[in-house]
Formats: C-alpha cells, structure tokens, sequence
C-alpha cells in the first residue's frame, strides 16, 4: 500500500466515522424525539448524506451505488432545506445545507472531473488506487478515475463558483470553532444537543472536508 493510498484510505474512514456517528444521532433523535437533546434529525441526515459522498469521493472502492443515486440524495437534500426555509422564513440552520447539497450537486452535474464515485468504472479497483500519484490536494483531479463518466460532469463547471464555495466552507468552520470554545449553550449550541462539542468538533471536520474537496477539484 503506498502512502497516498493510505491517506486517501484514512479519509475515507474519518468521513465513514462522521457519516456513522450522524446516523446514530438521527436514529436517537426519531426514536427519543426533539427534547430529548440528540438535535434536529434532518441536520444529522443532511451532513450524513454528504460524509458518505466525501467517504466514496477519496476511496471508491467503498462506492455502492451509481451516479443518479447520488444525485437523487443531494438533490433531494437541498430541495428538502429549501423547501424548510420557504415553510419557515428563518433559514438559521437550513441554508448551509442547501448550501452543502448544492456544493456537492454542483461537483456531480457540473464539474468535468469528478471524485472517483461517479460513474468510476468497476475495474477501477484498490489496486489500481494503490499507485495513485498525490503530490498535493490540487493534483487529486488529475488522478486516475477522478474524470466524471460521459453524461455525469456536463463540463460546464466555473472554478471560481469551486472557490467560493470552499470560501465559504472556510468561514462556517471558523464559525464553527468560534462557537466550539465559546460558552456552552450559544450559537450552534443553542439547540440544547447531548454532547455539544462532540458534535460541534464533527461539523468542524464535515466543514473541513467539504472545503478541502471543493479546492481539490477546482
């Protein structure tokens, strides 16, 4: 196994942890109901859906599940928001994953060169990974199977939207650690969650991710 693979192996399980622990809290939440402190289960599902697709995005070999699936679950994720915030008229929350569904919406349908889990063929398995050349994040594009299968990336893709997006990926985790060592109980943690920090240190790294894979492909 060479090193990069093992990087992009260890990635994978980080956004596979992520991706698990969201699951447990959006079970707890439907199962206990909002008082009970496990947060809003439509926020876990949302940042669930979007760790599974950082997870197959840097190893995909772990991908089940072809492209239009894919594009169904983010799709569906920023209709869901959107919809929330029209019902509501109080984004709060809701527009960063409108924002997380779109970003990762944008990179299936518009970007040319797409993360492994979009249509990488079935031969492309971990041993072709294992000699994958990965000088740095900006190179990951350029890596084998990372070139969206035809009818999947329209190659309409605009970096700059690739920027400004990470751009604001970079300004949540900020915000997000800014709340993480403020007083327990404001910002994000209003929500009275069980295990604030846990949570807010996983939404640190999901924003993180999200930021990292957006420059990667830009």
């Amino acid at each position: 196994m060479t090193a990069s693979f093992a990087l992009r192996l260890a990635l994978g399980v980080v956004f596979l942890l992520l991706a698990a622990y969201y699951a447990g809290r959006w079970v707890l939440s439907r199962r206990d109901g909002p008082a009970a402190g496990w947060g809003d289960g439509p926020a876990h599902a949302s940042h669930l859906v979007l760790c599974a697709g950082m997870a197959v995005t840097v190893v995909p070999a772990m991908d089940p599940l072809p492209a239009p699936v894919w594009i169904a679950l983010f799709g569906g994720v920023t209709v869901w928001f959107t919809a929330r915030i029209l019902r509501r008229r109080a984004p709060a929350g809701e527009l960063h994953h409108v924002v997380g569904g779109a970003a990762m919406l944008y990179m299936v349908v518009a970007m040319p060169e797409l993360p492994p889990m979009f249509g990488i063929p079935a031969a492309h398995d971990m041993s072709d990974m294992a000699g994958m050349d990965m000088a740095g994040m900006h190179e990951m594009s350029a890596m084998p199977g990372m070139t969206a299968v035809a009818g999947v990336g329209t190659g309409l893709a605009v970096p700059i939207i690739a920027w400004v997006l990470a751009g604001y990926f970079a300004a949540h985790t900020v915000r997000l650690g800014a709340t993480l060592v403020g007083a327990p109980g404001t910002g994000a943690t209003a929500e009275r969650n069980r295990s604030p920090r846990l949570l807010g240190a996983c939404r640190i790294l999901t924003s993180v991710g999200m930021g990292c894979l957006l420059v990667a492909m830009a």
